[in-house]
């Protein structure tokens, strides 16, 4: 397992984006778990809710990655917006094509220059936080993995494909790069996330997944390997974004994915997920130590990406996607 990190806690900066008034980024009250969304899924049910079963169907080849640098908060925002959005269509039965996954470079470069006001490069060493990336992705957007260079003229904003050369470059100069003259931030502004809300106990995380919101943690917490009833425990210090993507009612515990590739293997089960690609890359981790990684409080769950293209009725035969109707 090669281990990359590349969480940079900035409390301050995460508190000066909530303080913020023109930001969609927010702190969870107590009443938001009823008013960000209709619920997805019953709280009393006994089943595991695991939000890749949304994805799926509309994904079906999907393989997670390795970061190669120090950017997995970009790797924990993207796939937050990935499944977001798969629930949002799948599940909620919202009128939008399926746009594909989300690409992590621009999240990188964005949360380390435009979403922290830099007018000078951000340098060259790793890392960023949650909430820079959270109010990158409300205040510009999510772009996903395809080639935007006929867009933008670039032949660098091609980004079908992962590259760790190009996150570290944009790392530096934010979010397309030394040549990208705001074109692709224009482009981002066309797909922002609905609003992004601080998630700082496990019972607001429970209230999250509920409604279809996965949340990017951000903490210090290490997890050790995945046991016999599908739980890491907690072990060691990783200065490290994951992404919670389910919740477990009979062992309270949420569902955490990485993004180190193959990171746990299919050999340990993995109770209520029955895809392979998400087992190699996920774990249950146990209430108590979820709620103390979001004390850290720089985890946020997203709510929804805007402008996505409405789909067309068929009216012959009703809705379609990639298949279902």
């Amino acid at each position: 397992m090669a281990r990359v990190f590349g969480w940079t806690p900035d409390a301050e900066g995460v508190e000066a984006i909530i303080d913020d008034r023109t930001s969609d980024v927010f702190n969870m009250s107590p009443a938001d778990d009823r008013e960000i969304g209709v619920c997805a899924f019953q709280s009393s049910q006994s089943d595991p809710i695991v939000l890749f079963d949304a994805l799926r169907p509309l994904e079906p080849n999907w393989r997670r990655g390795a970061q190669k640098i120090g950017d997995c908060v970009s790797w924990g925002y993207a796939i937050a917006a990935d499944l977001v959005v798969a629930v949002s269509i799948w599940l909620k039965q919202s009128p939008w094509e399926w746009p594909g996954v989300f690409a992590t470079e621009p999240i990188y470069g964005g949360s380390r220059v435009e979403a922290r006001g830099r007018t000078k490069p951000a340098g060259y060493s790793d890392g960023s936080y949650g909430g820079a990336a959270a109010k990158w992705l409300t205040q510009w957007g999510a772009l996903n993995r395809i080639d935007y260079s006929l867009a933008t003229g670039n032949a660098e904003h091609n980004l079908t494909t992962y590259s760790g050369e190009r996150a570290k470059a944009w790392g530096n100069w934010g979010c397309g790069g030394r040549h990208d003259r705001d074109k692709l931030d224009t482009v981002a502004r066309q797909r922002p996330v609905s609003k992004a809300y601080r998630v700082t106990s496990f019972d607001q995380l429970a209230a999250a997944i509920k409604n279809g919101y996965p949340v990017a943690i951000c903490s210090g917490q290490g997890l050790g390997k995945r046991g016999a009833d599908g739980f890491a425990p907690p072990r060691g210090s990783w200065s490290h974004c994951m992404t919670a993507t389910g919740l477990r009612f009979d062992k309270p515990g949420a569902l955490i994915t990485n993004s180190w590739g193959n990171s746990w293997g299919t050999s340990a089960p993995l109770p209520g997920v029955d895809w392979d690609e998400v087992k190699k890359c996920s774990a249950w981790v146990d209430a108590k130590t979820v709620d103390r990684m979001l004390k850290q409080n720089d985890s946020f769950a997203l709510t929804g990406v805007d402008g996505l293209k409405r789909r067309e009725i068929n009216w012959r035969e009703g809705w379609e996607i990639n298949g279902r109707s």
